[in-house]
């Protein structure tokens, strides 16, 4: 197997983790706002451990993006999707090393998490989420623009 199909492996893979780990953290705090309630501690530890593994994945993202960018293209300057596409990737991985931070402090202070925050980390990482895939379809669709 080539060193490219292993980081693609390795990228997809993360690809799936980040979405999955997203989505499954987004709908229970989502059901907890609904229900007007505070997490259990077990749901809130479970939380923590999504969040975790969401900037794991992440970081598995951008370490085989930026080896399989260099070994395919050999260099960097790929255009403004590009460009946008890690202008996208840059702000989801600072939201995610944010709230990990912030959660390890809260529990560690045995304090809930500032909900001002709380509410405000989906929709800016969806935001990011958003500029990534559109870079992502316009770099598939047009190549290098």
């Amino acid at each position: 197997m080539s060193v490219i199909a292993l980081l693609k492996f390795f990228h997809y893979l993360g690809l799936f983790f980040a979405g999955g780990l997203g989505v499954a953290g987004g709908v229970l705090q989502a059901c907890h706002r609904r229900a007007g309630q505070m997490p259990s501690p077990p749901v809130q530890n479970t939380l923590r451990i999504l969040a975790w593994l969401s900037l794991a994945a992440i970081v598995i993202l951008w370490v085989t993006g930026v080896g399989l960018t260099h070994l395919i293209y050999g260099h960097f300057t790929l255009g403004l999707a590009f460009y946008a596409k890690l202008f996208g990737a840059s702000g989801l991985l600072f939201i995610l090393l944010f709230l990990n931070v912030h959660l390890s402090a809260a529990a560690k202070a045995q304090k809930p998490p500032v909900e001002k925050w709380m509410k405000l980390i989906p929709p800016l990482s969806r935001g990011a989420l958003v500029i990534v895939l559109a870079g992502i379809a316009i770099m598939t669709s047009y190549g290098p623009v």
